[in-house]
């Protein structure tokens, strides 16, 4: 699964430079940082132990100094943000790893507890879940859209993984603790879609939505039955797919048309077809609709959701992707669609738009036959301590 994971992660940084080479980010010292980005976390999944974490925590800090890489007022502010969020955030994860020791058996009542705690704290800070929310949508909105796209699909989804191989090494910090884990995951939910909803310029919105899928996968990874952590495995992987495609298809209409994609903005699907059938087939792959990706893995953690939690857990789960269909409806309607309103004034691009419908290919072909995906996770979960 780990080379699996590789090979996925190498594809998104290939398609994330053809993309770049196309609509052009920060510079050479963008290529440098992302170039590092990918290296870092790519090693961290090839080794194991504490060295996978120190990399992972060296490419957080690489992703702050990329957003702050570009160079306007508004990018520092989230930069900021975003350095406020890791330190901490890096912090907490590096004391609750010495208290834990090996992360087999669980440490005494008290410093359990307090392990635990740092562990949510952490976790929560570095993957932006409510109600440590606010630098993601900060970043979202300042920075090009590759830089939001390296850290939603690649920084976060590999610090995804490295909750999943915590819940894997050493069940006990979940176990009895899992209603504070699943109150973070449902709060995230129902918060990033309520939030995603008031939202006009639509980079918000996506990170908004971010936060809405990643307290999902947390849910599935809480619930820790075989189904529901196959269900996290593969929703990450969806996840990351469908952020790329979505923030890529926006950034692209930004460049194009000269300014900032908002709900009042119509019809750019007329102006920038192939960009705009890569949102929408990326748009439904990414809240589970069939045939795409996402269906493969939040099926499984709805089917585990029902087992766990009964018609509560399952009907609070329908309510939030009802809220999540409406909000893309809502911008595929009044964003995509429609007679075209505004100019297109960017120097033409073929290559990022032809991306971005690859990709958007791939969604629905891993949708239609994701049985090596599946196999490969229950080949991991069986081997699980």
């Amino acid at each position: 699964m780990n080379l699996m994971l590789v090979g996925f992660f190498a594809m998104l940084a290939l398609a994330i430079g053809l993309y770049a080479a196309s609509v052009p980010q920060d510079g050479k010292k963008w290529w440098g940082l992302a170039a590092a980005i990918v290296v870092l976390v790519i090693v961290s999944k090839l080794i194991a132990g504490g060295w996978a974490a120190i990399l992972l925590d060296l490419a957080e800090l690489a992703a702050v100094a990329l957003v702050w890489l570009h160079g306007t007022q508004q990018a520092a502010d989230a930069g900021r943000k975003y350095l406020y969020s890791i330190v901490p955030a890096i912090a907490c994860t590096v004391i609750a790893g010495t208290l834990m020791g090996t992360g087999a058996e669980p440490p005494g009542p008290a410093v359990q507890k307090l392990t635990v705690f740092l562990l949510i704290v952490g976790f929560a800070l570095k993957l932006g879940l409510i109600p440590f929310y606010f630098w993601l949508p900060a970043v979202a909105a300042a920075a090009p859209p590759m830089t939001t796209a390296l850290i939603v699909s690649v920084v976060d989804i590999a610090t995804f993984g490295e909750l999943a191989t915590l819940r894997q090494a050493s069940a006990w910090a979940f176990g009895e603790y899992a209603p504070v884990w699943i109150a973070i995951a449902l709060l995230s939910m129902f918060g990033g879609a309520l939030l995603a909803l008031a939202q006009t310029q639509l980079k918000r919105m996506l990170a908004f939505s971010t936060i809405v899928d990643l307290g999902l996968l947390l849910l599935g990874l809480t619930i820790g039955s075989p189904v529901g952590m196959a269900g996290a495995s593969i929703g990450a992987l969806s996840h990351a797919l469908s952020k790329l495609i979505l923030f890529g298809a926006v950034g692209f209409a930004e460049s194009q048309i000269g300014q900032t994609v908002t709900l009042d903005t119509s019809g750019l699907s007329a102006r920038l077809p192939l960009a705009g059938a890569a949102f929408i087939v990326g748009a439904l792959a990414f809240i589970g609709v069939p045939p795409g990706f996402g269906f493969v893995g939040y099926w499984r953690i709805y089917t585990a959701a029902t087992q766990f939690g009964g018609p509560a857990l399952i009907a609070a789960l329908l309510a939030v992707a009802a809220l999540d269909l409406l909000c893309y409806a809502r911008a595929i309607h009044r964003t995509w669609l429609g007679p075209a309103e505004v100019p297109v004034t960017g120097t033409p691009a073929y290559l990022a738009p032809g991306v971005l419908a690859f990709l958007a290919v791939v969604a629905v072909l891993l949708g239609c036959h994701p049985t090596p995906l599946t196999s490969a996770a229950s080949v991991l979960l069986a081997m699980a301590p």
